[in-house]
């Protein structure tokens, strides 16, 4: 509504402006028509010219030719019949006053357009725009200052600037680039209504009178407080990253591998672009992974950095291809991080080896992070983590694992001893027997080879018995590295039973036996195996050593899990574990015999988790006793730990 109020209006304007210029034109050709003064009123016409002037140039240069003609006219008409040479001359002064005002009010017309459009243009202006004297006092204030400043425009026209904004900067040096060029921009500080501080990029410039003295200065100014606020955070950030980045425990450095990536995408074939594949067909062609890598050039690295590839500083690492410092065992699995970056993952990380500047091997955990950068660049942070020291630890722990797991296998034997010597002894025993009678069958008159031939083939017979006895023990005691194969659970455990029967008959314990038909073949090593059943069969025994109860049973239970795993279980009729004991009976040193050490099960469980499976002990619920169950993984199922077998 307020929009039409304004239009309405400006047309009744327009109305009367032309209703009140044909009246006087009316009024002023009559008077010049009856005049005797000989065409000196249409000097008058210049009224109407100007009346007219705020309607448009269109309008005012209707005005001028109209009123020209009718001042023409009215001479014509009024004054032909014996003009004198004044009367002409007063109508000539007439005419260029009507031509001269009509081209002033033209030029005055374009003047204000420009001047209009252009006090427009800094109204519209984001930026401050200030207009002051020379005495600093503000003559113009637009809405951006208004905006930013917090003082309307009523309030500031009329101020000193200085007093009212407070500013802060270089007097010397603005007054000085003032007077020399006549501008100076810089930045300054000014202090808000509500009393906020503010960074302002400004430029100011000299006003001037058409004699050119100096009469004030215009100014226009942004705001920078944000922008500033904004660069000392990020100034900030990047101090904060690169005091992280420089003080890390381990190695770090960034290298630009845009060409790098150029260089395998082009090699590989186009239907492996971005796809997973696209690591194992690296892994097979050293010589694309050595040539990519080489192009990768080192930006930046961090002290640990240089410790580790053994600089004397980071400076000496910056610009270096970090392609040198992969060792030729070490580009397969350089082939896997290229493959993974390549093919659009934003990291990659494997466990290498690093050659130093001075010569060593280095092992290390090796992760590269893609960082987001300009489109067509590929800049790499890598953090590397020195493990040399702790993969030496880890293989001396090996080895005096697998030394413990040996002293274990052969106090084992020890404490089987007595039944070993039985199982030897009773093929023995049968073997003198046999020699004997077929002795006897030969010492007659008339002797009797085939019963002599028999008593030969029982000989062997229970020399093979025997020999396979020795064997097992052998094998046990045996300090070989460990072999996956296929194992036949059953079978092991029938072996493994036999040699703990004397000590069972000696507990008054009976061993039974469960099998189930379609248990799966696991996946282990055979002597390792068998040492944790039969470490598990004479805990069974000797528990059921502990207990009154006139049920001493021994169940050895051979199934299959939910899952497809083989699980061996062997299960008591003795006293239990304490409670709380089940989670803590595989610690090292934790027992629960007075004479035990504490370490069976512990060495149980390293060699069950090494090939892939788990173990676990619970007491038994649906009555007296306790279970101890491990599980293997069948033969043909893809388990990282069992394909890794104690490596």
């Amino acid at each position: 509504m307020a929009g039409w109020t304004d239009i309405d209006g400006l047309a009744r304007r327009r109305r009367l402006l032309l209703g009140a210029s044909l009246i006087l034109a009316g009024a002023i050709f009559t008077f010049d028509l009856l005049s005797p003064f000989d065409g000196a009123v249409a000097v008058l016409y210049i009224v109407i010219v100007l009346l007219l002037a705020p309607l448009g140039r269109g309008m005012v240069a209707a005005a001028g030719a109209i009123t020209a003609l009718l001042a023409v006219a009215a001479f014509w008409g009024g004054h032909i019949t014996g003009p004198s040479g004044g009367a002409w001359s007063r109508l000539v002064v007439s005419l260029v006053a009507i031509g001269a005002t009509t081209a002033l009010s033209l030029r005055d017309r374009s003047i204000r357009t420009t001047l209009g459009e252009q006090a427009r243009i800094l109204e519209l202006s984001h930026d401050t725009v200030i207009i002051r004297d020379r005495n600093d006092v503000i003559l113009h204030w637009n809405e951006g200052a208004e905006q930013l400043y917090g003082w309307r425009r009523d309030e500031a026209v009329g101020r000193p600037c200085q007093e009212l904004l407070r500013s802060v900067f270089p007097t010397e040096e603005v007054e000085a680039a003032l007077a020399r060029d006549g501008q100076w921009s810089g930045e300054l500080i000014r202090t808000r209504r509500d009393g906020a501080r503010l960074v302002l990029a400004s430029r100011w410039l000299v006003r001037r009178d058409p004699e050119g003295r100096s009469v004030g200065v215009i100014e226009s100014s942004a705001d920078l407080t944000e922008q500033r606020r904004a660069d000392r955070q990020r100034q900030a950030s990047e101090e904060r990253y690169r005091t992280m980045f420089d003080a890390a425990g381990f190695a770090a450095w960034e290298s630009d591998w845009s060409q790098t990536l150029r260089v395998v995408r082009s090699a590989a074939p186009e239907a492996l672009a971005g796809s997973e594949a696209l690591e194992a067909w690296l892994a097979n062609r050293p010589e694309t992974v050595r040539a990519a890598i080489g192009v990768a050039v080192l930006r930046t690295a961090n002290p640990a950095a240089a410790r580790l590839l053994g600089a004397p500083s980071p400076a000496v690492l910056c610009g270096m291809s970090i392609g040198d410092r992969f060792p030729a065992e070490s580009l397969e699995a350089c082939g896997r991080l290229l493959g993974g970056l390549a093919a659009g993952r934003p990291g990659a990380e494997v466990e290498t080896r690093l050659e130093t500047l001075d010569g060593r091997l280095v092992d290390v955990v090796l992760r590269l992070t893609l960082l987001p950068t300009a489109q067509g660049e590929a800049n790499v942070l890598a953090m590397a983590m020195d493990v040399t020291e702790q993969n030496a630890a880890r293989a001396r722990l090996e080895e005096a694992s697998a030394e413990l797991a040996h002293a274990a296998r052969v106090a084992t034997l020890g404490q089987l001893a007595a039944s070993i010597a039985h199982e030897v002894n009773q093929p023995l025993t049968a073997i003198i027997n046999f020699a004997r009678s077929g002795k006897r069958w030969l010492d007659r008159t008339e002797p009797d080879l085939a019963e002599a031939d028999a008593c030969l083939d029982r000989i062997i017979a229970n020399g093979a018995r025997a020999a396979e006895v020795i064997g097992r023990v052998r094998a046990m005691v045996r300090k070989t590295a460990p072999q996956a194969e296929p194992l036949d659970l059953a079978a092991l455990a029938e072996e493994t039973i036999v040699l703990v029967q004397r000590e069972a008959r000696a507990a008054g314990a009976a061993i039974h036996r469960r099998w189930r038909d379609d248990a799966p073949m696991a996946l282990g090593d055979r002597v390792q195996v068998q040492q944790v059943l039969l470490n598990l069969m004479l805990n069974a025994v000797q528990a059921l050593r502990e207990t009154q109860e006139r049920r001493r049973e021994v169940t050895v239970t051979l199934d299959a899990t939910p899952e497809g795993q083989a699980e061996l279980a062997v299960k008591d009729t003795g006293p239990g574990f304490p409670n709380g004991a089940e989670d803590r009976i595989f610690r090292p040193f934790f027992t629960t015999k007075p004479d035990g050490m504490g370490m069976g099960l512990s060495i149980c469980r390293s060699i069950i988790e090494a090939q892939g499976g788990r173990i676990t002990a619970t007491n038994n619920p649906d009555g007296p006793g306790a279970c101890v169950a491990f599980t293997l993984p069948p033969v043909g199922q893809t388990a990282r730990r069992a394909a890794e077998l104690i490596s």
